[in-house]
Parts: C-alpha cells; sequence; structure tokens
C-alpha cells in the first residue's frame, strides 16, 4: 500500500451543506495486499463538543460562524464518512441524539453512544443554540462487516472533581472470517496537573483487560488521553502489552500534534496549545497497523489553529488500517 487516499466521495446530501473544502489527507503505508487480505480501518476523533466550540474566551482566534451548530454538524459527519471507517471511537459526543443517531445508520454504521456521567456540557444547559445534552463516547461499526457480541460501558475511577471520566466497549466478530475483536473507547481526564488521575486511569483499564481477557484477545482501544507521550500513563499502557499503530508505523514516534488551538490565560493573553494526546493502542496476534492518516502541517490549517473553517474540531481525527492475519 503505498501512499494513497481512500475513497474520498461525500454522499450529496452531506456535500450540499459543506461549503468550503477540507484539509487534505491521505493514507501512507508501505504493504501491497494480496487479493485475499481482510484488513479493518480504525477512526479515533475527538469532534469537540458543540457546547464547548463557543469562540469568546475559548478559541480565541475562531470566528462564532465557523463553530455554528447548523456549519459544525455538517461537517462533523463529513469528517467521520470521508476515509470510510469500519470501526469509529469518538469522544466529546453531544450531537449523537440531536443529529448522528439518525444520520449514521443511512451509511451502515450500528453505534452505542455513552453519555458521561456529570458531563460538562450540562454547565451551559442555558446556551440555547450550543448546548445539545451531555457528552460522551460514541462507538460505532459497519453493520455488513462486523456481528456484536456485546457492548458494555464503565466507569473510570473518579478522583472527586467535575466530569468523571468513562469507556465503552464492543465485543465484535469480524464476519468475513469470523475473527473476534475488542473495541474500547475512552477519555481520560484532561490538564496536565492530573497526570495522577490518568495514571489511575490507565492502571484501571489496564486491569479490566487482564480481568476479562487473555493476551492472544484483539484489542484496539482508540481516545483520547489528554497525556503526552513524556506522562507516566503512556508507559504503563505500553508496558502492559500494547502497541501504538502510529508510533508503529511512524518510526517509534508519535504525530508531532493531535490538538492545536489558541485559548485566553487568566491574563486574558493567548495561550497556544500544541500537543500529542490522542491515540490508537492495540494488542494482538492478528492484527497488524499497516497504514496511517497523515496529518496536516500548521501551513494547511492555517494561522489560527483549530477548529478552523475547513476542519470542525480542535483535535485531528487518527487512522489506521490494519491487516487481519487469518
Amino acid at each position: 500500500m503505498c501512499a494513497s487516499s481512500c475513497n474520498q466521495s461525500i454522499p450529496p446530501e452531506v456535500q450540499q451543506n459543506v461549503s468550503v473544502p477540507s484539509v487534505k489527507r491521505k493514507f501512507i503505508g508501505n504493504y501491497s495486499l494480496k487479493p485475499n487480505d481482510h484488513t479493518i480501518n480504525i477512526l479515533q476523533w475527538n469532534i469537540l463538543a458543540q457546547a464547548l466550540s463557543y469562540s469568546e474566551g475559548n478559541f480565541i482566534r475562531v470566528k462564532a460562524e465557523i463553530v455554528a451548530y447548523e456549519t459544525r454538524k455538517w461537517r462533523i459527519l463529513e469528517q467521520i464518512l470521508v476515509h470510510q471507517p469500519d470501526l469509529c471511537s469518538l469522544q466529546e459526543m453531544d450531537i449523537y441524539d440531536c443529529f448522528l443517531k439518525e444520520q449514521l445508520p443511512k451509511y451502515g454504521y450500528t453505534c452505542f453512544f455513552t453519555p458521561k456521567p456529570n458531563s460538562r456540557c450540562l454547565s451551559f444547559e442555558d446556551d440555547l443554540d450550543n448546548f445539545k445534552g451531555p457528552d460522551g463516547v460514541l462507538l460505532c461499526y459497519k453493520s455488513n462487516l462486523f456481528r456484536e457480541i456485546s457492548r458494555n460501558n464503565y466507569d473510570l475511577p473518579n478522583d472527586g472533581r467535575f466530569g468523571r471520566q468513562i469507556f465503552s466497549s464492543f465485543e465484535l466478530e469480524y464476519i468475513p472470517i469470523a475473527c473476534p475483536i475488542v473495541l474500547i473507547g475512552t477519555h481520560f481526564k484532561a490538564k496536565k496537573q492530573f497526570a495522577r488521575s490518568r495514571i489511575n486511569q490507565a492502571n484501571a483499564l489496564i486491569g479490566f483487560l487482564n480481568k476479562n481477557y487473555t493476551k492472544k484477545t484483539n484489542v484496539i482501544i482508540a481516545g483520547d488521553f489528554n497525556g503526552e507521550t513524556d506522562e507516566p500513563f503512556y508507559d504503563i499502557l505500553l508496558q502492559s502489552g500494547l502497541n501504538s499503530a502510529y508510533r508503529l508505523l511512524m518510526n517509534n514516534s508519535e504525530p508531532p500534534y493531535t490538538t492545536w488551538k489558541f485559548k485566553s490565560r487568566e491574563d486574558r493573553h493567548e495561550k497556544e496549545e500544541f500537543r500529542t494526546i490522542d491515540y490508537i493502542f492495540y494488542r494482538s496476534e492478528k492484527l497488524t497497523p499497516i497504514a496511517y492518516l497523515e496529518l496536516p502541517t500548521k501551513n494547511d490549517i492555517g494561522p489560527d489553529g483549530l477548529p478552523s473553517a475547513n476542519y470542525p474540531s480542535d483535535h485531528l481525527a487518527l487512522q489506521s488500517i490494519f491487516l487481519i492475519h487469518a
């Protein structure tokens, strides 16, 4: 598989609601697929909750019309569909019940939405333009490719602060070759000062895996972990036997960034955040990542960071193609 892009044909009903061309991205890989090879395409994305997308004091370089709900909802759907994922893990999802619950099944997806207990979005119930309900984790699979065995959701350790964290799981069978796969989506505690919380959450996630599955189980964990690679939670996950799809494909390094934004500090000056905090981890004897969706440069996005007119979230989607060994 050489550097290439997937089928980027967007359905007309979506296309007619998206006026500005999206940031162009392509898959990078060096694997040539054989006729009988089977692959699965995994999407990981924090979509940015609509209730948290307000521009004043938050994304201070972003104009209000760029984050308006009627604009963003179609752009978000476009980005989910553009590279045709087979499995999706989406965080900060607060537009499922009001929009994607109807839309995604049209394109062949079965979905499982878990709202966060005590979601931060609930603080903005008076914002009639942007409040759409609590945010949470949305897992999706292509209905023609997978048979669902079970679905569950769990609380991560509660550190007593506002906004509890969760993870959700699907147990699935990849129908063409009857291959079992566990998909887990999660969203760890935010902000750098809460590294200890992320350690506890990583240990809880690994404890769940060790209690419920063997080392031979095909596991994919995709999420916004809210911490960079120098934090202890990252080593905890790798030392448990998990691997990072992007790290394997990018010469033992993660992408240079997965979120880029400008916010207002307490002194009202700009604060730039340019960090790698989203990952696709896996543990499997049968799954091998063979391609990844490249990250655009700052120049591709423009000087004002994310979200932008051509991208609806402050996080960039990660996407990896896995070869399934029979």
